[in-house]
C-alpha cells in the first residue's frame, strides 16, 4: 500500500470513526479484570470468525460460498461486530459505545451495499442466487451447497494480516489493564503487571519482526 492509498484509507468512513473512538477510549475506559472477562467472550469469536473467514475468501477472484460464506454472506463484519460489542463491554463506555456501534452500522451497510452491486454485476445469477438464500449478517444453520468448494488455506490467512488482530488487541487489553490499576487504582507495579509489560513487547516485537521479514523476501 502506497502513501496515496494510506491516506485515503485513514479518511474511509470506518477509519475516520474507528481512530477517534480509539482515543477516547485510552483516555476515559475503565478495563477492569471483570470488564475484560466480558469483553473477552465477543471479542475471541469475533477475532476468530475474521480468520476462518480470511482463509476462505478470495476476494473478487471466484465467488466465495464456502467456509463461514456458506452460512452468512458477511463474516467478516459479523466478527467485526463482535469484537466491538466486546470492547464496548471490556471499556464500560456504553452511550459512547452504542454511538459507535450505530456509526460502524452505517458505515458497513453503506459498504456492503457496494459490494454486493459489484458481486452481482460480477458474478449475475449465481450471486443473486446465494444472496436470496444466504442472510447478510445472522448465519443460516446449514450450510449453502452450491458453488465450488476449497480448503482452509493458512497462505490466505497470512497473507490477510487477520492475524495481527490477536496481537494488537492483546497489547491494547494489556495497556488498558496497566491504566486501570496503576493511573485509576493507584496499585503498586508488581511482578505480575512487569510480566505484562514484557508480554506486550514480546508481541510487538513478533509482529515488528514478522513484517519485516515478509518486506525482505
Amino acid at each position: 500500500m502506497n502513501i496515496k492509498d494510506r491516506i485515503k484509507r485513514l479518511f474511509r468512513l470506518r477509519f475516520a470513526i474507528l481512530y477517534p473512538l480509539a482515543i477516547f477510549v485510552a483516555f476515559y475506559s475503565r478495563a477492569t479484570a471483570q470488564s475484560i472477562g466480558l469483553g473477552l467472550c465477543f471479542i475471541v469469536p469475533g477475532v476468530l470468525l475474521r480468520l476462518w473467514s480470511n482463509s476462505y475468501a478470495v476476494k473478487t477472484e471466484k465467488l466465495t460460498t464456502c467456509g463461514p460464506y456458506a452460512f452468512v454472506r458477511n463474516p467478516l463484519y459479523l466478527g467485526t461486530l463482535f469484537i466491538l460489542l466486546g470492547v464496548v463491554a471490556l471499556v464500560q463506555i456504553y452511550l459512547a459505545g452504542v454511538a459507535a456501534l450505530l456509526a460502524f452500522s452505517f458505515a458497513y451497510v453503506r459498504t456492503i451495499g457496494q459490494e454486493e452491486a459489484l458481486l452481482e454485476g460480477m458474478y449475475g445469477d449465481d450471486y443473486r442466487a446465494y444472496r436470496k438464500a444466504v442472510p447478510s449478517i445472522i448465519p443460516r444453520l446449514t450450510p449453502y451447497g452450491v458453488g465450488e468448494r476449497w480448503a482452509f488455506s493458512f497462505e490466505r490467512l497470512r497473507r490477510s494480516k487477520e492475524h495481527k488482530i490477536f496481537i494488537w488487541a492483546g497489547i491494547g487489553i494489556i495497556g488498558l489493564y496497566l491504566k486501570e490499576k496503576l493511573l485509576v487504582e493507584k496499585a503498586v507495579f508488581d511482578h505480575r503487571m512487569l510480566g505484562l509489560v514484557v508480554f506486550a513487547v514480546a508481541l510487538a516485537a513478533l509482529d515488528l519482526a514478522e513484517e519485516f521479514l515478509r518486506k525482505n523476501r
